[in-house]
């Protein structure tokens, strides 16, 4: 009998232990930052069922989006899956996994766009800590904006923001995130008489005047 006793123990322990492990695998976030340029992310696709097939209506390029970005993170700072309380229908947090081409799932980076006002203080004080040689750029008294040259990790990172009004006429903040391989063009195009991404954002959001 002791020894029947001893064994169901381990046994238990053993269930316990497997179950933990399962759980801390599932609570495990995909940093979009440590993410390799060119790598094909079909598996992160097929394990994340939210995500669709969709296009960037402002850089062209193809994407895998979803509105529940509560599996991923920058850095230590885990993306939510948030609607602002008050606000109207597009008032969402969502996210957008940047990719070579319709038939290519190779990475190119990410645009995430972010209401939840205090998520995106966080993620801002986290990059400026992590990336500190940024230029802040001209939003005519929208928000704020930054660039970030980042030649170690071959990639151009920006973000800007833009005020939106709930139902009630309250302005808030919608914060984007961008972070995209050095030297993509618009549309992920070859053609060198299309501009790049940088140029597209230099343009809308200037130097500022030293």
């Amino acid at each position: 009998m002791p020894l029947i006793k001893i064994d169901c123990m381990k046994y238990f322990f053993l269930i316990l232990l497997v179950t933990a492990i399962v759980s801390c695998k599932s609570q495990t976030k995909t940093d979009l930052l440590a993410l390799k340029f060119d790598e094909n992310i079909e598996s992160i696709v097929k394990g994340d069922q939210q995500l669709k097939k969709d296009q960037d209506p402002n850089l062209g390029l193809n994407t895998y989006t979803t509105s529940k970005p509560s599996n991923y993170a920058l850095g230590e700072i885990k993306l939510s899956t948030y609607s602002f309380p008050t606000g109207n229908l597009a008032d969402y947090n969502h996210l957008s996994l940047l990719i070579a081409g319709k038939d290519k799932a190779n990475y190119l980076g990410f645009n995430y766009s972010s209401v939840n006002q205090e998520e995106t203080k966080s993620i801002i004080n986290y990059l400026k800590k992590t990336y500190p040689n940024y230029e802040r750029r001209d939003t005519q008294g929208n928000g704020e904006s930054f660039f970030w040259d980042l030649s170690a990790l071959n990639a151009w990172m920006f973000m800007y923001q833009g005020i939106s009004i709930d139902q009630k006429g309250k302005e808030f903040f919608t914060t984007n995130f961008i972070f995209i391989k050095k030297g993509t063009r618009m549309e992920n195009s070859t053609d060198p008489k299309v501009i790049t991404i940088k140029e597209y954002y230099n343009m809308m959001y200037p130097d500022l005047l030293k």
